[in-house]
């Protein structure tokens, strides 16, 4: 009998603990904890906006780890006029670069040329256009490395391509190329042993000339016949066998090693202009619309032909 009484005391106790839980709202916040933990998060996507031609990737998201970029180029755009805002996109999706790089120049013609250059830079500012994406109807491109300052021993690995000043460009060919280079006042003497389409510059500053009127009369002939930027050819038989002064000279100063030697502290011995082959053309031979974004995925300039 007493066991009972105790069985029914246990219950009677465990029903009271109940009703008290259920009136303080224990129980309904245990289970409402219980369901924000199963609760799948909602999404942050947003689609983003695109121009009224349909193609989704012209005005891409910023890509994850630029959320400064993004900050800064909402702070340029601030000033930007409406006016000059391509349609189908905002100001927000514009780079901070926007019009300060242009798509100088379009063609299709013999060889495909997409042309960068640089404008509105402040002084000291620079530009890196390396992995910027070049977008037409047909495709896109994306702007690669070059050798800077090319060496004589041919090793000089390529760098990023970096605007320094206003009016340095990029001239982009749809052709293949041994290798991507800025140009300098010496750089035609490479092109004679490296087929570039279209031929490098062969304006290259003239080797110094006053030894020459102690040489003979054929050797004079022979090194004023020599055009700019070429390697002649020291088995020529207008260059006497016996002239031993007049070969060494022209082998000692008729080539991109001397050249690059004797004036490589020229004020002007760095071109503005970089050439780089893209191997092939994003570009439609009649008409296209030609858009150029940055790291970013944000607008820089837009090109109609």
């Amino acid at each position: 009998m007493g066991s009972k009484i105790g069985i029914i005391l246990f219950f009677v106790l465990i029903l009271a603990i109940l009703i008290y839980a259920i009136n303080s709202g224990l129980v309904g916040n245990a289970f409402s904890s219980l369901g924000n933990a199963l609760r799948f998060p909602s999404s942050t996507y947003s689609r983003p906006s695109v121009p009224s031609s349909g193609q989704t990737y012209l005005n891409p998201q910023p890509a994850a780890g630029n959320q400064q970029s993004v900050t800064s180029n909402q702070q340029a755009t601030n000033t930007i006029n409406p006016a000059d805002i391509p349609a189908g996109f905002t100001a927000a999706g514009l780079s901070p670069y926007f019009h300060q790089v242009l798509l100088g120049s379009v063609s299709t013609g013999a060889y495909g040329q997409i042309s960068l250059y640089a404008t509105n830079l402040s002084q000291g500012e620079s530009v890196d256009v390396t992995g910027w994406h070049i977008v037409a109807n047909r495709g896109g491109e994306y702007v690669p490395q070059a050798v800077n300052l090319y060496d004589p021993s041919g090793l000089t690995a390529p760098s990023d391509i970096i605007f320094t000043q206003n009016s340095q460009y990029v001239n982009l060919y749809s052709q293949s190329g041994p290798f991507n280079l800025r140009l300098n006042e010496c750089i035609g003497y490479i092109g004679t042993a490296n087929h570039f389409n279209p031929p490098l510059p062969m304006n290259c500053p003239a080797p110094d000339r006053a030894p020459l009127s102690g040489f003979t009369g054929a050797c004079q002939n022979f090194i004023y016949s020599i055009g700019s930027c070429q390697v002649p050819n020291l088995n020529n038989p207008q260059i006497p066998l016996n002239d031993y002064t007049c070969r060494a000279y022209i082998a000692d100063n008729f080539n991109y090693r001397a050249c690059f030697n004797a004036h490589l502290n020229d004020s002007n011995f760095l071109s503005k202009e970089w050439r780089a082959w893209m191997g092939a053309s994003p570009l439609d031979p009649y008409h296209d619309n030609v858009y150029l974004f940055d790291r970013n995925g944000l607008l820089v300039d837009t090109y109609k032909y």
